[in-house]
Order: C-alpha cells, then structure tokens, then sequence
C-alpha cells in the first residue's frame, strides 16, 4: 500500500477515536472541574483538529508544482513546529490554574472536593481508547519504516495522552480510600496539582524535542544518528563500498540522499547506482538520490 494513503488512514481513523474521547473528557470536567481532566481533555481535543490539518497537509505534500518540484514536504515539519508549541502553551496554561487553586486552598481553605467516582470511569475508558489509538500510529509508521514525521509526533502526543489517564486513575483510587478528617485530606481537595504537575514535568520535553527536530528540518539540517539513517548508510555502502561521504535530509517523509563519489568510478558505478535507487525506493518510497563526482570536496577533506 502507498505510504500515504497508510498515514492518512492512521490519521483519519485517529480522528474519530480523539473525538470520542475529547468529548468524553469535557463532559466529566464539568462535573468534576478537575483540571487535569482539562488538561487531558483539551490534549485530545487539539488531537482532533491538528489530525483534521495534519491529514489534509498528508494529502497536498507530495503534490509537485514548478515552484516546487519535490513537493511540498515543508509542510510536515512546519505542521509539527506549530502543533509543539500549542501543546506547550496548554501545559503552561493548566500548570498556572491548578496552581493558583491549590495557592487558594493551602492559604485561605478556598477548594472544591473532587467528584472521584466518574474521574475513575473516565480514566480507564481513556486508558483503553488511548491504547488502541497509540497501538494504532505505531503500526502504520511501523508500515512506512518509521518515515513518517506526523505518525511519530501522533503516536508520541497519544502515548502521552494514556499517561496523563493512568495518572488521573491511579489519582481517583488513591481519593477513594481517604478519609475527610486523615492528614492527606488535602488531596481531595488538590489531588489535580500534584497529578498535573508531575505530568507535565515527565513529558514537556517531548514537545520541546518535537520542535526544534522541526526547525532543523525546516533549515535543511542533516538527519541525525537513528534507524533510518542506518538502513539508508548500509544500503549505500553495501553496493557501493569506496563511496567519499553520504548526506541524508529529511522533510517531513521526503527524504533526500546525496552521495559524493569517487573522480574516476562514475562508468563502473552505474549498476550500484539503479541498485542503490531501487532499495531505498522499495523501502522508503518518498525518497531521492542523487550521485555527484566532487574533486573539489575530497581535497578539502
């Protein structure tokens, strides 16, 4: 199967799954007012429309135009340069509320006790929705060798979506068996703060990652050390050994190879270079590779 008709699939699908579950997620935060509800809900709800935008920059990136004849890959990681930092502002936004309410309660008894029983139900039903969700990005990225950029941040942005409903369930049993008068009675009261900030402690590096992974895309960076890199090196290497450098790029799931060969092997080298075109083709599909005798690169090196 095309490699894009599998991301948008993935993509689509997840749609459907981040409605009903942002959905759900706002319906129980308005019966609970617990802000980490919010945080998880409003995580899924964004889910829903950077999937709507994430699956029509799927469809138009591979279009080829005069201006730009390799496509319009650009998109990908501009797509997730914006998405990083929404999801950034969001951890800020909710880590300022909880903390003005547990501020409100630890200094004039100003709180609202938390509604634990539809907080649990929530949670694992988000546990289970989220699970299939997540199980489903990694399997079509799996499909496209991990090339896909957007499946990645998806998968990764769902994965942290499954934490924050494990911590919100390990939060609600945690509620049901203290007692009003107990010295932990404040966490009924401010369970919310702890669960939210170590949440967004645990996972707002990701975010981070995800965006200045984009801005080195977006400035035509090198791809740094990882499988695809790899696969890519040893397929170059298996059939043509004595080559002088290799440059990989990404854009999003465009990936551009430039090898640097040898003055003198260009006539001898024909029939690596088709083999070389016709792997990285069978596996990465939205690949180029372009072959360059340098003379002038190897006495600079």
């Amino acid at each position: 199967m095309n490699a894009k008709r599998i991301e948008q699939q993935s993509l689509n699908r997840g749609i459907i799954i981040n409605i009903l579950m942002g959905s759900a997620g706002m319906l129980v935060y308005a019966f609970t007012h617990l802000e980490a509800l919010f945080l998880d809900a409003s995580f899924v709800l964004i889910e829903v429309i950077s999937g709507i935008v994430a699956a029509a920059i799927s469809r138009i990136s591979q279009r080829k135009t005069k201006q730009f004849p390799k496509g319009l890959f650009i998109l990908e990681p501009v797509y997730v340069f914006f998405k990083s930092i929404l999801i950034i502002f969001l951890m800020g936004f909710t880590t300022w509320s909880v903390s003005v309410k547990a501020y409100l309660f630890f200094t004039v008894g100003q709180g609202t006790k938390i509604n634990v029983v539809p907080v649990l139900i929530y949670a694992i039903v988000m546990v289970i929705l989220g699970s299939c969700l997540l199980t489903m990005y990694r399997r079509g990225n799996k499909k496209m060798k991990g090339a896909s950029e957007i499946l990645t941040v998806e998968s990764k942005n769902s994965f942290i979506d499954v934490m924050m409903s494990i911590g919100i369930a390990f939060v609600a049993m945690l509620l049901m068996f203290i007692p009003s008068g107990s010295p932990l009675s404040f966490l009924l009261y401010t369970g919310d703060f702890f669960i939210t900030i170590i949440i967004v402690l645990m996972f707002i590096g990701q975010p981070i990652g995800f965006m200045i992974q984009s801005v080195k895309e977006i400035l035509g960076a090198e791809l740094p050390a990882g499988p695809i890199k790899h696969t890519i090196e040893a397929i170059v290497l298996k059939h043509m050994s004595n080559c002088k450098k290799i440059f990989i790029f990404k854009r999003g799931m465009h990936i551009q190879v430039d090898v640097y060969l040898s003055p003198g092997m260009g006539a001898c080298a024909l029939n690596s270079i088709k083999l070389i075109r016709d792997n990285l083709i069978a596996i990465f599909q939205l690949v180029d590779v372009d072959f360059m005798i340098d003379s002038q690169r190897e006495n600079k090196q």
